[in-house]
């Protein structure tokens, strides 16, 4: 029986103990979270339209709207973590000697990538529909631009996470041109958080605070050691690409940032990325 079900997802164990395993995560039992997530963001925007409709009680308070938009706030954070699991992740797949194939495999370049995109399209790009007035208005006098901070650099630091980095290059090392390199992965993450410096677009305050983020993150790259652990590998900052990886990256921030200061054209956005090539500058060149 056993050897008639092999190869059919529907009857794969995968252990959940493994947090690198981008095929065995709670509440997800689809094959493409990417595209599973898109459609729960569709509906997650559906029940948003309809959430003071759908928890008015008279006489009430906002109890029930603030519950109920604190569970839309999780379980979109849960699409995310699904998604950016892609990203260095390793497939965990129990085999005995006599069976075909590896226990472990890299997810496919392609997925890896689109996780990227996907993250650069749904959240980095922030969700503005998740900041509705009329419910914020409601629940809180403060607090919505650092919650989505919180949200959007959860998911950032995590893609640039000492771990995954490591299975990143790890994968290079072991399958060249095959793998979603650590190069391309950085590119992408660079290329989704700056979009505004090729146009000298406005950037608003949650990118501007993402950006930021996004700096600090490189500098503890680049100066940084992974903090020990007890579990799992650890990697060599000094000795492995991430510091070469690193140092590249902010060079060519500070080469895109100084080229699109002249030609920006909103006050509060030029006085960011002059403080954004400050902070470059600091990095690269200590005094």
């Amino acid at each position: 029986w056993i050897e008639d079900k092999k190869g059919d997802p529907l009857y794969r164990y995968g252990r959940q103990g493994n947090a690198n395993d981008y095929t065995a995560q709670s509440e997800d039992l689809g094959d493409d979270a990417m595209l599973a997530s898109s459609y729960g963001i569709e509906n997650l925007k559906r029940i948003m339209t309809n959430l003071r409709d759908w928890t008015y009680v008279t006489g009430s308070d906002y109890t029930e709207l603030g519950e109920m938009y604190g569970e839309v706030r999780s379980q979109y954070n849960r699409y995310m973590g699904h998604v950016r699991r892609y990203v260095g992740g390793v497939k965990e797949d129990y085999k005995t000697p006599d069976q075909d194939g590896m226990v472990y495999t890299h997810a496919p370049k392609a997925k890896q990538k689109e996780a990227v995109k996907f993250l650069n399209e749904q959240l980095f790009n922030t969700p503005m529909w998740m900041l509705d007035n009329e419910i914020l208005g409601r629940l809180q006098d403060y607090g919505a631009v650092e919650d989505m901070r919180g949200l959007q650099v959860s998911t950032l630091n995590d893609l640039l996470g000492w771990g995954k980095l490591g299975r990143v290059i790890e994968n290079s090392a072991l399958n060249g041109s095959d793998a979603y390199s650590m190069l391309e992965l950085t590119a992408d993450i660079r290329a989704g958080l700056w979009s505004e410096l090729r146009g000298g677009n406005a950037i608003d305050t949650y990118r501007r605070n993402l950006q930021r983020a996004h700096i600090e993150k490189l500098g503890q790259l680049l100066t940084e050691d992974e903090p020990a652990s007890r579990f799992g590998n650890s990697v060599d900052a000094s000795q492995s690409d991430i510091r070469a990886i690193a140092r590249a990256e902010l060079k060519s921030l500070q080469s895109s940032i100084r080229a699109a200061i002249p030609r920006t054209s909103d006050r509060m956005s030029k006085i960011h990325l002059e403080d954004a090539l400050e902070r470059v500058n600091s990095i690269l060149d200590p005094k």
